[in-house]
């Protein structure tokens, strides 16, 4: 039901006056032709689906993986779902450590394993021409991590690629021409899609035309225009994501998030985003900043006020629980009425934040 509400999400977002990130935050925007999704870029490209296949993407490396049944008995192991095309924000990742840990999740379809690279994460969106770079954007990740999800990135023009990435798409990408995506751990591919990082937004919150530009203008004339390097230069900044140890059941109210985004000084584009980072933990929101200090500092406000929120829900319903269990049955519906009245503030976001809520946490609903 709530999927088929999405269609009416623009209606609901002007009647509420709430703000849209992906349209209202760029003055620059990537063409709509070029693929902002995995399942759109793996029907277009009939010949390099292969990027798709997490096993192949390890097995050309060397990287010890297989299918399940393929499973080495060799511990600890990571495992994923297997096509990149139909699965997204790190739904039934994990890091498994035993045998019966792994029993419980080998009754998922086309799922596969590969031994644990305890190395920090990175990822870099190139733009290829029939095969060859033509340019690139790296985002360094922060060593410190939550389950295996950065808690910060820096994005320059300065940063660079591990040069056995860069040899690996000039191998196995040749002729290609669009948008790529890889991430990696250390030098070692863990994922390939065909399509810039989260729809272009990292590229398009530069800020720079000539970027933008040039890029639409590859993808519509297979030409890439040669520029001078200051005018593709841009200012650096980092991406910011906002963590909690338990699945998000509450939503701070978007225009809360205005107003600690625009005192803070942020870059415009911010989103509400769930991905799972473990069995019970979630990033739920990103935003963009050129101070890494401001920027951690209001990470961890934006942490403090969303979970704050939440235990002080819990706590009102076990107050609620105890009252009517009490036979105070009037003080016990006052309780509940406030917990209602708290929740329903959740409401003032767009439909298409309070359905990506539910579907990209529903792991753990099975789970517990």
């Amino acid at each position: 039901m709530l999927k088929q509400l999405r269609k009416y999400d623009e209606y609901y977002s002007s009647l509420f006056g709430i703000f849209n990130p992906y349209s209202d935050a760029f003055d620059y925007k990537l063409s709509r032709d070029i693929p902002a999704f995995d399942k759109t870029a793996y029907d277009m490209h009939e010949n390099y689906r292969f990027v798709y296949d997490k096993l192949f993407i390890a097995k050309s490396q060397g990287v010890r993986s297989g299918t399940f049944k393929e499973f080495d008995g060799q511990f600890p192991i990571f495992i994923k779902p297997r096509n990149g095309h139909e699965t997204s924000s790190s739904k039934n990742c994990y890091k498994i450590y035993s045998q019966d840990e792994l029993n419980k999740y080998t009754h998922l379809p086309n799922m596969m394993w590969s031994e644990f690279i305890n190395h920090t994460e990175g990822m870099t969106d190139f733009v290829l021409l029939n095969g060859k770079i033509v340019y690139q954007v790296t985002y360094n990740y922060s060593d410190e991590q939550y389950g295996f999800a950065d808690v910060w990135k820096y994005i320059s023009a300065e940063n660079k690629p591990p040069e056995k990435v860069v040899r690996w798409v000039e191998q196995h990408m040749t002729d290609y021409t669009g948008p790529l995506n890889i991430q990696y751990r250390s030098d070692i591919i863990i994922e390939v899609g065909m399509r810039f990082a989260r729809s272009g937004i990292y590229l398009e919150s530069t800020d720079n035309k000539y970027i933008i530009d040039n890029i639409n203008h590859l993808w519509h004339n297979k030409e890439w225009k040669t520029v001078n390097e200051q005018k593709i230069n841009f200012k650096p900044y980092y991406s910011f994501k906002c963590w909690s140890p338990v699945p998000v059941f509450y939503l701070i109210p978007q225009h809360v998030l205005d107003l600690i985004m625009t005192s803070v000084g942020a870059k415009r584009f911010y989103e509400y985003y769930f991905e799972p980072t473990g069995k019970t933990s979630v990033v739920f929101f990103q935003f963009l900043h050129e101070d890494f200090n401001i920027g951690m500092q209001t990470k961890r406000l934006i942490e403090l006020i969303m979970n704050g929120i939440q235990a002080f829900i819990v706590g009102l319903v076990l107050c609620g629980i105890v009252l009517f269990a009490l036979n105070y049955k009037l003080y016990s519906f006052l309780v509940f009425t406030v917990v209602g009245g708290i929740m329903m503030t959740s409401l003032i976001n767009s439909l298409n934040v309070i359905y990506s809520q539910i579907v990209n946490q529903k792991q753990f609903y099975t789970f517990f």
